[in-house]
């Protein structure tokens, strides 16, 4: 399944926390389970969340979870996670 997305790379690029959140997200966690993990609110994850649906055209959890497995690695400082060309 492939998504399109009126953004452009540099617009999609992930930041180094919404990175993180997909990652847990892709695994199967909820969004309680990953503020457990990381520390902070369960309001945060789903603001994340917000954010990476948004970013990557996702409607949904399970949206989000297979976009994981077309983005690729970035380089610190330029953001964590673009969409591969």
């Amino acid at each position: 399944m492939t998504f399109a997305s009126p953004f452009t790379p540099t617009e999609t690029a992930l930041t180094a926390r919404e990175a993180e959140i997909l990652d847990f997200i892709a695994r199967g966690l909820t969004s309680k389970q990953i503020a457990r993990h990381l520390n902070i609110s369960p309001y945060t994850v789903n603001t994340h969340r917000d954010n990476l649906r948004r970013k990557l055209g996702a409607h949904n959890g399970a949206q989000l979870a297979s976009c994981r497995a077309t983005l690729q690695l970035r380089p610190a400082g330029q953001g964590a996670l673009t969409t591969k060309p």
